[in-house]
């Protein structure tokens, strides 16, 4: 007997219009329809029974068609970005839908659903709103899966017109044969790939015959390099042309044994495979930003998804594409774009299938927990578990709007006792001291200046006069200093965290940066020596002495150590950095900086050493811009051109 399905649209053929107004075809070259088929999926849902993949498409694509900061506030842009990519997860993974009560996690699984997904939902929901960048992103990746999970799928729903029984205007009868037709919409679906799959392997063969002779003359390479580009751009284009494109090219790369040689033995170099390829899938990554995502997710689907578990420790394509995943996420080459990898996927995948490979893939994910990586504990997969944290850091803002200063309250909780960092404002510093004295939430033992500058120690005597003797530790010519640590020296505050004092000489002579750790914690309090994208003048000193300071003392901190700087100057640092280079990771702090007001400890020293032109002065494209070549000649170049704007 046939089952009713009641539609808000009358003919599947409608659906298919609002389909193809949402995703046009690739050769479509008309008006831009999208808000025509937002419009209509409107009033579907006030007739009842819309389909979730509909609404959400629907959603996700006014949200893309809002953001226009033009018109609309960047606030409004990422709430409304957030709205849809929120509703559109939850509606798919909610523990309160129907049927067996699942974690959200589990039913993301079962689904097929980007676990990274589940945990951007959480953090826009439950914490700050995402960055611009990031929602962007996730919403072209959202629209991308529900092609694959509903939208391609219509045209099969289609084909099985005759069987319908048709019913009242608005409705629309399917017989019950079709749903076990539906369960093999999959393997259609993967038959439908295979002309976009063939034609990607014709073109990274290129790569592959490329590779064969890696010993090219020196005056080879920039034809080398222009064909390069040429193939990214026909690959990126290949992903483009269809919603499945960039699952296609993963599974081409993984599967047909591009990555890893068919005839790899088991302790095999694969550094030659590195430099054959990743220059390529670099270039794809920055073009399109949900492939590396779609990459690694691929590969640890191939280690946990090997036909013989047990013997995975002594297969050497499992062994090739641990190595892979290794390469990725822990080389210099690949760290800017990390942040596009789905770790919560790969945990997943981890947890779901052990072999010796995926338990150590799991040990190194456990590594890159500065990164953002979950634990699999709580319900849902978004609920991190916390590294042990004793140290509290509490921004003062001060002058805003004019000299844009931050002072900071940093506190030991299991002791509360505090030191307060250049409190040069004391009507702005001295009411929050004074409240969270009374509350007994600091002891404060301690002023430290970073620099003499009146607006970093010039509130000194007026702290002194407030809150009784306190040592003043800083350069020998702040105001009423007691204590000069000396280059290297330590100090503690409270029980657990570690000051070490970093002379630092250039804008001033006494400038001093403190590096303090506890346990996993690492943090460098810079002053005007080094600032989010920029650095400070040279007031009392010269080029080698910032260099030093910067890509030396400072360089030479854990990369994972996040920079509180004395000023929020970092809206005007990059567009400097924009104006010397268009690399990603500045054109990622531009979005930051335009979305959020204060970026202080949002950035590691390792960001810096990507979008800081004052750290990147070994890099040839900074040295082309300059037109110097001597680091030192580097940074006094560069400091003129800041100084110039």
């Amino acid at each position: 007997m046939a089952k009713v399905i009641f539609t808000p649209w009358k003919e599947q053929s409608q659906l298919l219009v609002v389909r193809n107004q949402f995703y046009p075809p690739p050769l479509y070259d008309g008006p831009d329809l999208r808000s025509k088929a937002c419009a209509t999926v409107s009033a579907w849902k006030m007739r009842g029974n819309l389909p979730h993949p509909v609404e959400a498409t629907a959603l996700l694509t006014d949200a893309i068609l809002h953001d226009d900061a033009q018109k609309n506030s960047i606030f409004s842009i990422r709430a409304t970005y957030a709205a849809a990519f929120c509703r559109f997860v939850t509606g798919l993974v909610d523990s309160k839908l129907g049927g067996q009560r699942r974690t959200m996690f589990q039913r993301a699984l079962d689904l097929g659903l980007p676990a990274s997904f589940v945990e951007l939902r959480h953090e826009a929901t439950h914490r700050e709103l995402p960055s611009l960048t990031v929602l962007r992103n996730a919403s072209q990746r959202s629209l991308e899966w529900l092609w694959d999970y509903y939208w391609a799928k219509t045209e099969f729903a289609a084909d099985f017109g005759a069987q319908r029984v048709p019913v009242e205007a608005g409705s629309e009868g399917v017989a019950e044969g079709d749903e076990d037709e539906d369960e093999d919409d999959d393997d259609e679906g993967e038959v439908d790939l295979e002309p976009i799959k063939s034609a990607l392997r014709g073109t990274l063969q290129q790569v592959v015959a490329d590779g064969e002779d890696q010993q090219q003359p020196p005056r080879k390479k920039r034809k080398v390099q222009q064909h390069l580009s040429a193939v990214t751009a026909e690959v990126v284009s290949m992903c483009r042309s269809s919603g499945r494109g960039v699952s296609a090219l993963s599974s081409v790369l993984v599967e047909d044994a591009l990555l890893v040689p068919a005839g790899r033995r088991m302790g095999d170099s694969m550094v030659n495979q590195f430099v054959k390829w990743d220059p390529l899938l670099q270039m794809i990554a920055d073009a399109q930003p949900t492939f590396l995502s779609s990459l690694t997710e691929e590969l640890a689907d191939a280690l946990a998804l090997t036909t013989r578990p047990k013997d995975a420790k002594t297969d050497p394509r499992c062994e090739g594409v641990y190595m892979w995943l290794d390469h990725i996420l822990g080389s210099a080459q690949w760290e800017s774009r990390r942040r596009l990898v789905s770790y919560a996927y790969m945990l997943a995948v981890c947890e779901q299938s052990g072999n010796h490979w995926t338990e150590s893939l799991k040990e190194r994910l456990a590594e890159r927990q500065d990164e953002g990586v979950p634990s699999f504990e709580g319900e849902e997969l978004g609920r991190s578990t916390p590294s042990s944290r004793a140290m509290h850091i509490q921004s003062i803002p001060m002058w805003t709007g004019k000299g844009n200063n931050y002072a900071y309250l940093v506190t030991d909780e299991p002791t509360k006792q505090s030191v307060i960092i250049d409190p040069a404002n004391p009507p702005e510093v001295i009411p929050e001291l004074e409240s969270q004295i009374k509350a007994g939430k600091i002891d404060l033992t301690a002023i430290v200046n970073t620099h003499h500058h009146w607006d970093h120690a010039g509130g000194n005597n007026e702290l002194l006069k407030t809150f009784g003797k306190l040592p003043v530790i800083g350069g020998k010519d702040c105001q009423s200093v007691t204590q000069t640590p000396g280059h290297g020296e330590t100090f503690k505050i409270g029980d657990r965290i570690s000051v070490k004092a970093l002379h630092t000489p250039c804008h001033t002579q006494d400038s001093i940066c403190y590096f303090m750790q506890d346990g996993d914690q690492k943090v460098v309090f810079t002053g005007d020596t080094l600032f989010i994208g920029g650095c400070g003048r040279f007031f009392e000193g010269t080029a080698p002495e910032m260099h030093k300071a910067l890509n030396e003392t400072l360089a030479a901190l854990p990369d994972d150590t996040k920079v509180y700087p004395g000023h929020e100057y970092t809206k005007g640092n990059v567009k400097f950095c924009l104006a010397v280079s268009q690399s990603e990771p500045i054109k990622r702090l531009d979005a930051f900086a335009e979305a959020n007001q204060e970026t202080q400890g949002k950035f590691t020293i390792g960001d810096e050493k990507l979008h800081n032109v004052f750290m990147r002065v070994n890099d040839p494209e900074i040295q082309k811009k300059t037109g110097k070549t001597d680091p030192v000649e580097v940074m006094a170049a560069l400091r003129e051109m800041k100084n110039a704007m």
